[in-house]
């Protein structure tokens, strides 16, 4: 299933010819663009192309527009595929025999080169026609799920409005020079001119088109940027976008635009805006509903690391990249194996809800404890790390200062004392790792890319997350030595076991031999429970978190059955093995799996630091609603060593 977005976004303020009029904030509506797409939609940088001023002449942009959309082929079809551009409009006389309905012009985008000698002649920007032919070609090959943006207009305003209207008149450029520019594949359908007529007069089944300015009409601008893209911006930080066709996007736009009318054409402009790719769901957050008249059941508990004291922020819904406020938090109160009842922290009485919540503070007993090294490179983060972290005052542990990261964490004076010792150096942070079990089976020092103290931060909250759920346990261990693991190698042609258990007293020595090993687990449940397993893999070298196993909550019955096994790695779809390897860079690395197990469903993805698993389905709530008063939950930890093989 398609799930990404790419980008081609160009803005042009400064132009080539002399005769152009220029603007003052196309490139900064452009940015805004793509600052947009990257922090709230997390669209990865690599998926945009941004072209700028005399990056975007006709040529480069046609280029791109092939290098980028139509030929890449790290997009799939269905891929969101969004253009946007912010410069002139402007208009040519039509060459003789191109339109058969009386209309005497040709609708153009004007890049940065517009009317001015190009080798292969005067540029006369794109027309409409060229830009239906490119979209017609992008969307054979792409899919149409493709949103086009255009922060300009193609009719001229009166003098005095001259310079903040999104127009330009073309001085020089002919209906030859119209013609001989044509997109390649527009050649062939120069008899069907109607078909291509107008940017925004026609309901086009390749993509949906956002005008600033109905046909006709003009595009206002200003310096704080394009009235139309300065509307979106606004509605965006607003209304909750994964909710909102974009008809009602449209009309939202419309009240921001202070009188002026916007237009959206497209056979699917019913569509969620980019047919709603960006707005996956987000596995940190779980469901809430309203449990009595003061307080809310969450469906997290002690099993996801759940305490009395754990805060909640409530939220209305749980997708990325869509507005989705804090309406209040909430602080666990009674703790369950897989849920927990909380209690809002305001006085007022809490009104009926059902919604999201999301761990905002941890509360975790035993705090992750830091001990800052003084580094010369480092010395002004240092400063800042000290200050983000409180200085523990006492050895007992119950009076915690709690830190801001959302886990409590301490600084240390003593490195005996401490969980890691922390050096900053220029562009890295150097961590030695003082916990038993991570220090005994992985690597004792690791060197982290860190090159501020905002960075310096978010690493040293990814580790005490990663210690956190790495020494999780249930106290009472009722599975102990009920629920077993076991690791084999495959072959990765046949998917037969080629290695005896590797997992000898919890722990594996892999070799990294380059020959693409695959490997399985397998799960033994002698208990006289039926089980639904998590499985998780814990990278030490980076305190990454990610869910190898997670079962499906839509399948009625528990994976693992009582005095049965499950394989995961077997091959099947839901079923992929394992692999480990390392990095070109080093010889030697190690890691975790952890199995978590209960007798009841629960969610467990938001636990995870880095790659999302599958999101969790409606059908996911409706299972979580009941629970029975016996569940039960524990842990089976393994650690796994992988060597190179020239190193052993």
């Amino acid at each position: 299933m398609a799930t990404r977005v790419f980008a081609l976004i160009i803005g042009i303020d400064k132009y080539k010819s002399g005769n152009i009029w220029d603007h003052e904030a196309c490139v900064d509506d452009a940015q805004s663009m793509r600052r947009w797409l990257t922090q709230d939609l997390h669209v990865p940088r690599e998926h945009i192309c941004l072209l700028t001023d005399a990056q975007a002449t006709k040529r480069a942009i046609e280029d791109k527009f092939m290098e980028h959309l139509v030929n890449n082929p790290v997009i799939e079809k269905g891929d969101a595929i969004f253009i946007y551009f912010a410069g002139h409009g402007g208009s040519l006389p039509s060459p003789r025999g191109w339109y058969t309905d009386g209309m005497k012009s040709v609708e153009v985008l004007c890049p940065y080169d517009h009317d001015c000698k190009a080798p292969e002649g005067r540029v006369a920007g794109i027309s409409d026609r060229s830009f239906h032919a490119m979209l017609r070609d992008l969307a054979d090959v792409k899919g149409d799920n493709i949103t086009v943006i255009l922060d300009c207009c193609f009719s001229p305003a009166e003098a005095r409005e001259r310079r903040n209207v999104r127009y330009t008149p073309t001085a020089k450029a002919t209906p030859d020079d119209l013609y001989s520019g044509l997109w390649r594949s527009a050649l062939a359908h120069s008899t069907s001119a109607d078909l291509y007529r107008g940017f925004a007069r026609r309901d086009s089944d390749t993509h949906i088109l956002f005008a600033a300015a109905r046909p006709g009409e003009c595009a206002h601008a200003g310096k704080g940027g394009g009235h139309f893209t300065h509307a979106l911006l606004s509605v965006k930080d607003s209304e909750p976008l994964h909710a909102l066709p974009s008809t009602e996007l449209l009309e939202l736009i419309e009240e921001h635009m202070e009188g002026h009318k916007p237009a959206l054409v497209g056979r699917n402009k019913e569509r969620l805006l980019f047919n709603g790719i960006p707005f996956q769901t987000d596995p940190r957050f779980v469901t809430v509903d309203m449990h009595d008249y003061d307080s809310v059941r969450i469906d997290a508990g002690a099993i996801h690391g759940i305490v009395e004291g754990t805060e909640f922020s409530l939220h209305p819904h749980n997708y990325t990249g869509s507005l989705n406020p804090t309406l209040t938090s909430y602080l666990a109160t009674e703790v369950h194996p897989t849920w927990c009842l909380a209690r809002t922290k305001s006085q007022s009485k809490p009104r009926a809800f059902q919604g999201w919540a999301r761990v905002t503070k941890w509360n975790n007993r035993v705090p992750f404890r830091v001990h800052l090294r003084r580094s010369l490179f480092g010395m002004f983060r240092r400063c800042r790390l000290r200050r983000a972290l409180p200085l523990q005052t006492s050895s007992s542990n119950s009076s915690i200062n709690q830190s801001k990261t959302g886990v409590n964490i301490v600084r240390v004076r003593n490195a005996a004392h401490a969980d890691v010792s922390v050096t900053l150096r220029k562009r890295e942070m150097v961590v030695e790792r003082h916990d038993a079990m991570v220090a005994a089976n992985c690597r004792r020092i690791i060197h982290l890319p860190s090159s501020d103290s905002g960075a310096d931060l978010r690493t040293v909250e990814s580790a005490a997350r990663f210690h956190l759920h790495l020494h999780r346990k249930n106290p009472e261990r009722p599975m102990l030595g009920l629920v077993t693991m076991e690791l084999y190698r495959l072959d990765p042609a046949t998917w037969t076991r080629v290695s005896g258990n590797l997992l000898v007293d919890g722990r594996a020595q892999i070799v990294d031999d380059d020959k693409h090993a695959v490997y399985s687990v397998v799960l033994h449940n002698y208990s006289d429970h039926d089980l639904w397993p998590y499985l998780v893999s814990m990278d030490s070298a980076g305190y990454s978190i990610s869910m190898v196993y997670h079962p499906d909550p839509a399948n009625p019955t528990p994976p693992l059955r009582k005095h049965s096994h499950m394989v995961i790695g077997s091959g099947a779809l839901d079923s992929e093995a394992l692999s480990f390897c390392l990095g070109d860079d080093v010889n030697a690395g190690a890691g975790f799996l952890k199995l978590f197990v209960s007798s009841v469903f629960t969610p467990m993805s938001f636990i995870e630091q880095g790659a999302a698993v599958p999101p969790t389905s409606h059908a996911a709530k409706e299972k979580t609603a009941a629970r029975s008063e016996d569940e039960l939950w524990d842990t089976v930890v393994a650690c796994v060593n992988v060597v190179r093989k020239d190193a052993i």
